[in-house]
């Protein structure tokens, strides 16, 4: 009875919303008590989540047992919608849509949003392709037979795609939604066949002859892990060492490309060589952020760029004196308040290697209990270790800084909501870790992590901090 009177309820409500073509409207309810809040990201654009590109999460507006969330939108969009403690699902949206819908549990407890209304089959799709498609890939490890997981990679695609065109022929949906979705299940398959390479756990040399399938091909800039796949499609083969041969990278996506895919190509090189941070390409990097508009007019990739060149530009600048002054931090050892100023006028003269992190992070405490050599070679090269936890309640911060070992040099910032100092540097996940040179100027505001897999490029890093000139 319940569920018929809020169906009703939906049918009164979503003819108000209905009014403006241009609108994008879902209205709805939760069938289960324990689900408490609705969240959706919008992907402004399809680049990878980053320092400089962040993606919009909000919590669906709630009013009484009914949420609603309205947006204004001209062309088609992506968005992820979230349940707590699940994973987040795309729904493909087109303007003028106006659906409602329940979230409920499946017959294994996995909650999942039902849709009905005009282009509901679209939101539907993801939700239903994923308790029907269940033979994920496992990650490859090293020393596993790499051709028994292509193999596997194969399979899990060809079975989405069957699921797909099944589901096309028992639901309508239109040809924009068909080619993102099927563009989607090619992205990810790109993906999944490089990844053992991009992850170290397998070297080119030893990937057999037939590995890579003759005909990949990456489309469709709404879907699922677009640059990913054109990035490890078309780049990351190109050159043994992407990050040291700037020039060679460049000009092969210049001269070699052309129309949308240059331009995505070449702002996610710019993002991907503004992210590392380093200053051995600066020149380099500068002066493509210059040219950009010589090659495309894009709009969201030239706002990408832009949002990268001023991430990139913080380094070789001190921190603006309104953040120092107006960022407080607690000390573990004393418990008083004093500024970012006061901490780093103790440490005249030194260089210094921020982490920031949170006794709620699981991956910053993994790099915690990884980083005793990093540690020790940073004490040998004379540079301080200075602990900033972000987003904190005292009493955890320090248990959980007590018990990880980590109260020399420790801070915990204070909790007055916006944060100067995370807005600065751009901060958005953590663990993160900014190096300071001896004049506490930037010297890498995405620095690499104090855990050994990226010691080469740590020890890289504070060789170029610790150079006398």
């Amino acid at each position: 009875m319940r569920v018929f009177v809020l169906y009703s309820l939906f049918f009164v409500i979503l003819p108000l919303f209905s009014q403006n073509t241009g609108k994008i409207q879902l209205v709805g309810s939760v069938e289960s008590p324990d689900i408490r809040g609705l969240g959706i990201t919008y992907c402004a654009n399809p680049f990878k989540d980053s320092e400089f590109n962040r993606t919009s999460y909000k919590d669906i507006f709630r009013k009484g047992d009914v949420y609603v969330e309205e947006i204004e939108r001209a062309t088609f969009q992506v968005a992820l919608l979230s349940i707590p403690g699940s994973r987040m699902m795309p729904v493909f949206m087109t303007p003028g849509d106006s659906v409602s819908f329940i979230v409920k549990r499946d017959k294994d407890g996995r909650p999942f949003f039902e849709f009905s209304g005009e282009n509901a089959s679209h939101y539907n799709y993801s939700f239903q392709e994923e308790r029907a498609v269940r033979n994920w890939p496992k990650l490859y490890k090293k020393g596993n037979d790499i051709l028994q997981y292509k193999l596997a990679v194969k399979e899990y695609r060809d079975d989405q795609l069957a699921f797909l065109e099944n589901y096309c022929r028992q639901n309508f949906v239109s040809d924009e939604f068909y080619a993102y979705a099927k563009a989607s299940i090619n992205n990810r398959y790109v993906c999944n066949l490089y990844f053992p390479v991009a992850n170290k756990q397998i070297s080119k040399i030893e990937i057999p002859d037939g590995y890579f399938d003759d005909n990949l091909c990456v489309t469709n800039s709404l879907s699922e892990l677009y640059i990913s796949a054109l990035w490890y499609l078309h780049v990351y083969d190109y050159t043994d060492d992407i990050y040291n041969n700037f020039d060679t990278v460049y000009n092969h996506i210049v001269n070699d490309f052309e129309g949308n895919e240059r331009a995505y190509l070449m702002s996610a090189m710019i993002g991907f060589f503004a992210s590392k941070n380093s200053q051995s390409y600066s020149k380099q990097l500068l002066n493509a952020i210059n040219q950009a508009s010589r090659y495309t007019q894009n709009k969201e990739c030239l706002k990408y760029i832009e949002k990268a060149k001023m991430f990139y530009t913080l380094l070789n600048r001190p921190i603006p004196g309104n953040i120092l002054e107006n960022t407080f931090l607690i000390e573990y050892n004393t418990k008083s308040k004093v500024s970012l100023k006061e901490v780093l006028q103790k440490y005249k003269g030194k260089a210094i290697y921020i982490d920031f992190w949170a006794s709620w992070c699981g991956p910053c405490k993994k790099d915690i209990s990884q980083s005793e050599e990093a540690k020790a070679y940073l004490k040998e090269k004379d540079i301080v270790y200075l602990y900033i936890g972000r987003k904190e309640k005292s009493e955890k911060w320090v248990d959980a800084s007590k018990q990880l070992g980590i109260t020399e040099n420790q801070y915990m910032e204070e909790n007055l909501g916006k944060s100067l100092l995370a807005e600065y540097f751009k901060i958005g996940l953590i663990p993160r870790y900014v190096l300071l040179n001896k004049e506490h100027k930037v010297f890498n505001a995405n620095a690499p992590r104090p855990i050994p897999s990226q010691r080469v490029d740590l020890e890289k890093e504070i060789g170029g901090v610790t150079l006398v000139k």
